[in-house]
């Protein structure tokens, strides 16, 4: 029972929260998707959407407009049922009309609203090849949703304890393909365990006899099937949760028909700007022959294109120029430094052998690229010396980097040899399994980065003339203290707190000058750091965050970091001392004075309250206001002298990132039984630092 309050609190302060600030929250596209050429309505599900006066997509052909709803002067309560699994983080709704460009490549894209106080997180919209067939309303086995002509996507969501049947007519020998996505329409749901829609479908003829049944492709949560129909006739495709859970964000898209489908393409692995020549497995394809070559490093997701339509996407790892690719050598080749080798367990053995040879002094770090790409392997290396002795093995290697990933199969093998050595590196399937789908890549680095940085929201906003935040968020080790480096913000934004001195999360305040255009616009952010060879500079991931299964938090990569600079507000605020200095306080004092002011407008004359942006059991602020003849206000943080007992006697001594927000209340909000205080207006402060002085 406790845990289950804990679980509650948790929810009701991130509920809170998001109302007080009022930020938009998508929750669900419905349909989520539309087929290439073509203009769809969709409806948008969330939090504080029905404020969004703008549709943001990451391509520019894609165009979204807001479409006006009549809202009922009246709405009935209704009473929640035992099986309600609605959530008031659905309850907004909003119309979207979406023109799709001619041109535009099928696939993902990123889809966001903006109000006219900040930006929604991003949620995907699928290009497709084909028409969408919507479901209406509750259908069963006697009275499926029709699907007509073929090849189609079929959309809709899942209801709790519901299962959804299409009906459609198929002929005797064609291979038809059923590809749902679900997950990928939503990866993460923050109250649904596990945290995500989990997806199974069957098809059946016309007699109920099952023809087909997935409930996963590989280790894809989203089922895929592949088969060849036995007879003319009509069929029913069903689909439902795996524990029958539902409502609108359990939503998903089925691409059905004798359509394109590709099991695998190799070799799976190759090197910016040089063109690598594929085969290609599948059904319904047309041809086994392809060439991908790609313009950027990384991971991508690549496509084949006949005459029926677009197949699924087939991902593909691209190393940077100058890294050495050589691809399914020989048993026992030799991994250089600098060098990769891409190959598979084809081998009867299950085990593939290479040979590394070490200096004194020089590491051995070899990473292995596989399930990250798709491959089925789950890999595990071992080192050995000339004895067959394993000197070192490694099996999983987290990559935060890869935040829709929630098994981390790929691993990374670090070894420091104190000699020269003749080593011999396996590589095996954990499982035992071999194949060309267990394919891999073996990349053998001189170093390699102890850290990934992200930063998150990936649309900050910020108010003409006003403050706003953004997070950066370090994983792994950051040895020495870093600079954050933002470029491309227009003449007159300013920022603070850029340099980074230590932990593992960091606020960024930046500052629009008073009068500064309303527009949206694209930025970076960079972390220059002491490596190796000097002071290095790594780029910081543009990410969303999302929640799993009330606790779990993953970095989403966005296509794009943005900063859009919206309507004023009627006040700005800011520090009357210079923020680029720490401010001081020893263990004697008992409070910290600041001097906050406030510009406001003419005719503004409602009271600001103040509170401290950056709460812990250290410094604490007693409620004070600014009233409306006042510009300035001196304030006392009070210390807490039991908390700062701890720091007696030490050297290192902390600092504390601080900012200050002026918060005008507004409406009462109901949501259920609770009653929320939303904020008509919250500004902030510059961010500054706090730091304890030494003995």
């Amino acid at each position: 029972m406790k845990s289950r309050n804990i679980i509650l609190v948790v929810l009701f302060t991130l509920f809170a929260s998001t109302l007080s600030a009022q930020k938009l929250s998508l929750g669900y596209l419905y349909p989520a998707g539309g087929e290439v050429g073509t203009t769809v309505e969709i409806e948008g599900g969330g939090l504080n959407i029905n404020k969004a006066v703008k549709v943001l997509f990451s391509h520019p052909d894609i165009k979204g407009e807001i479409v006006p709803v009549k809202e009922s002067a009246t709405k009935k309560r209704r009473r929640r049922r035992l099986n309600d699994q609605s959530s008031p983080q659905l309850a907004d709704k909003v119309k979207i009309k979406v023109t799709i460009g001619a041109n535009v490549p099928c696939g993902l894209y990123d889809l966001r609203l903006q109000g006219s106080k900040g930006v929604s997180n991003m949620l995907p919209f699928e290009v497709a090849s084909y028409p969408n067939v919507l479901e209406r309303g509750t259908s069963w086995l006697g009275r499926p949703n029709n699907v007509g002509s073929l090849p189609a996507v079929l959309c809709g969501y899942v209801s709790p304890g519901g299962v959804d049947y299409f009906k459609f007519h198929g002929s005797k020998g064609e291979t038809i393909v059923a590809s749902v996505k679900g997950r990928q329409l939503v990866p993460y749901i923050a109250d649904a365990v596990p945290g995500w829609f989990q997806p199974v479908i069957k098809i059946v003829d016309s007699a109920g006899k099952e023809i087909a049944y997935s409930d996963d492709y590989y280790h894809y949560v989203d089922p895929v099937i592949i088969t060849t129909l036995p007879k003319d006739g009509n069929y029913t495709l069903m689909i439902h949760d795996a524990i029958y859970r539902g409502r609108q964000d359990f939503n998903y898209r089925i691409h059905l028909g004798v359509i394109p489908f590709v099991t695998g393409r190799y070799p799976a692995y190759g090197t910016v700007g040089r063109g690598v020549k594929q085969h290609i497995e599948g059904v319904n394809l047309g041809t086994t022959k392809t060439t991908a070559k790609v313009k950027k490093a990384g991971y991508h997701q690549l496509t084949y294109t006949n005459g029926t339509g677009t197949s699924n996407a087939v991902p593909f790892y691209a190393l940077p120029k100058g890294v050495r690719l050589v691809q399914f050598p020989k048993d026992g080749a030799q991994l250089a430094m600098e060098t990769a080798i891409s190959d598979s367990l084809t081998s009867e053995s299950k085990v593939k052998r290479y040979k590394i040879y070490t200096e004194p002094g020089e590491q051995v770090i070899v990473e292995l690229i596989g399930r990250r790409n798709g491959s089925r392997i789950d890999a595990v290396m071992r080192l050995k010396n000339r004895y067959g002795k394993i000197v070192a093995q490694v099996d999983d290697t987290e990559d935060p980097i890869q935040g829709l990933m929630t098994f981390h199969a790929d691993p990374v093998l670090k070894y420091a040899p104190k000699r020269y050595e003749e080593l011999v590196l396996e590589v095996e399937d954990l499982h035992r399994g071999y194949g060309k789908d267990y394919h891999y890549l073996l990349w053998r680095h001189r170093q390699m980065p102890s850290f990934n940085a992200f930063v998150s929201p990936a649309n900050i906003t910020v108010p003409s003339g006003g403050t706003s935040m953004f997070r950066v968020d370090v994983t792994g080790k950051l040895k020495r203290p870093a600079n954050l480096i933002v470029k491309g913000l227009p003449k007159g934004f300013t920022t603070s707190s850029l340099k980074l001195r230590g932990g593992r999360r960091w606020d960024v305040s930046v500052t629009s000058p008073k009068g500064a255009a309303v527009e949206r616009f694209p930025i970076e952010v960079k972390m220059e750091y002491p490596g190796p060879d000097g002071r290095e500079v790594a780029d910081v991931l543009p990410v969303d965050k999302m929640m799993q299964a009330f606790y779990y938090t993953h970095h989403i990569q966005a296509a794009e970091l943005s900063l859009d600079v919206t309507e004023p507000s009627p006040y700005r605020m800011s520090v009357d001392f210079d923020i680029d200095k720490d401010i001081l306080f020893s263990l004697e004092d008992t409070e910290i004075p600041l001097k906050i002011k406030v510009d406001k407008d003419p005719n503004f004359t409602d009271p600001i309250e103040l509170l401290l942006g950056n709460k812990n059991r250290i410094f604490s602020l007693e409620p004070i206001s600014i009233m409306p003849e006042e510009r300035e206000k001196v304030i006392h943080i009070k210390l807490n002298e039991t908390a700062l007992e701890r720091f007696k006697g030490k050297k290192n001594r902390p600092n504390w990132q601080m900012h200050i927000v002026g918060t005008v209340k507004g409406e009462i909000v109901q949501r259920g039984r609770r009653k929320f205080q939303n904020a008509k207006y919250s500004e902030m402060t510059p961010i500054f630092s706090i730091r304890l002085k030494r003995d």
